[in-house]
């Protein structure tokens, strides 16, 4: 119960089809450690406990603070120290929710299943209505395109979708909504905006400022890749992402077309730039990727489809694995932005198989 309207409806749905429900509450962040006087925290679990009340369901509520910092949070920091852009939200998901929930949610509360509100189905049906004993269980993507969060699910094991329920996959965001304004009980949430930004700390009107609290400043110049002009200066790589326009001043540097980042180089320190959005150094023709999970079981095939964030559309591509954990990845079309730390999922048709993290952009046009 996270204080949201999807798991508010999950809640109510399964308690409409006759399961006996608890809501467990998360608290994975501290807002007292960055000096904030405001803490959404505390609306959120005040909402999670008012929708519990109405339902008639006890709330656990459980801190995995220190885990999330440790496991989560610090990798993080670290990836943007060396100009990587992650997404914590898969990492938070493996280590936290399909993890350390599901030992608390098993082992101390003693359920059969967990149910959380992503927009995902599996092989087992949205209530563990087709559960096949056994069998590998396969991640599939929801009813509704837009809301799609496989992509942050990719990190997990069949064994942990065994267990696992999502019961508005089969529904529209429209839908979810549509319950929760219907039902006196889910009022509190049914009109509540969605929660947005880095899994678990949120929103922040300013993400630099907000790394910077973590990160230390390191000075490096801003170059432009074609020419080796430096453009200008800059105060830490974790300022910049790939495919992102640079701005600076214009007495420094003019260029009617803007300048892009095509490169961030952590062991110079230097920030790579070039003129234009479509510049042949914003695309790449391959990349190599590690740390490999896949989902059901090794997937030899080297015909796949794949996308490097949730919101991009899913395109085919080639596999030709390396090794162990590792393989290339050939785009039927040059990718653009595709940059180190990112994480590429891979699809055949509507199972999402998993995924690994880019280590290497290897060839660009």
């Amino acid at each position: 119960m996270s204080g949201g309207v999807d798991s508010a409806v999950s809640a109510f749905l399964l308690k409409e089809r006759g399961f006996d429900v608890v809501g467990v509450y998360m608290v994975n962040w501290d807002h007292v450690d960055e000096g904030s006087t405001h803490c959404p925290r505390t609306k959120d679990q005040a909402d999670a406990q008012t929708v519990c009340d109405q339902l008639g369901i006890k709330l656990h509520v459980v801190n995995f603070v220190k885990e999330y910092w440790t496991n989560v949070f610090t990798p993080f920091l670290t990836n943007y120290r060396l100009g990587r852009t992650v997404v914590s939200d898969i990492a938070c998901n493996t280590v936290i929710k399909f993890d350390l929930l599901h030992q608390y949610a098993f082992g101390e509360l003693h359920v059969d299943a967990v149910a959380t509100g992503h927009f995902a189905r599996t092989s087992q049906g949205d209530f563990l209505e087709k559960s096949s004993g056994g069998k590998p269980v396969h991640l599939i993507t929801p009813v509704d395109p837009l809301k799609d969060q496989t992509y942050f699910l990719s990190g997990l094991k069949s064994e942990q979708l065994q267990r696992s329920m999502f019961p508005v996959g089969s529904l529209l965001k429209t839908q979810v909504r549509t319950i929760a304004e219907n039902e006196r009980c889910l009022s509190t949430v049914a009109k509540k905006a969605e929660s947005m930004g880095i899994c678990f700390v949120g929103k922040r009107k300013n993400f630099e400022s907000f790394l910077d609290q973590y990160i230390e400043p390191k000075p490096g110049v801003i170059m432009d890749k074609r020419s080796g002009i430096i453009v200008s200066d800059h105060k830490g790589l974790h300022h910049f992402t790939l495919g992102k326009r640079v701005r600076v001043k214009p007495e420094v540097c003019q260029s009617p077309d803007g300048l892009f980042v095509c490169e961030l180089d952590p062991e110079s320190n230097t920030v790579y730039v070039c003129r234009g959005s479509a510049n042949p150094l914003l695309y790449a023709c391959s990349f190599i990727i590690e740390g490999i999970n896949w989902i059901s079981g090794t997937v030899s095939k080297r015909t796949l489809s794949f996308r490097l964030q949730r919101t991009h559309p899913v395109l085919p591509c080639e596999v030709i694995h390396l090794s162990e954990g590792k393989s290339r990845v050939i785009p039927l079309y040059p990718i653009r932005a595709a940059a180190p730390g990112q994480t590429c999922v891979f699809y055949e048709n509507d199972i999402c198989l998993g995924g690994g993290q880019i280590v290497e952009v290897s060839e660009t046009l």
